[in-house]
């Protein structure tokens, strides 16, 4: 879970997340690059928690994420 939410708290007490746009033409700078790393954190999250049939291929999905974080 990338964060890009709002938390709104109900009358009965609970939490209830409220998806934010991620229209990016209406975002700051700021505001784009915590996404930008927020969803990258949870590509690797991702990454760390597979089982891979090789090494390689390990590296190769590491490799693919790298790409993106510039």
């Amino acid at each position: 879970e990338a964060g890009h939410y709002d938390a709104i708290q109900l009358p009965d007490g609970t939490l209830r997340k409220h998806p934010r746009s991620i229209a990016f033409s209406s975002m700051d700078e700021v505001e784009f690059q915590q996404l930008y790393k927020s969803a990258l954190d949870v590509l690797w999250r991702w990454i760390l928690s597979r089982t891979f049939r090789t090494q390689r291929e390990a590296e190769n999905a590491a490799a693919q994420l790298m790409s993106f974080a510039g």
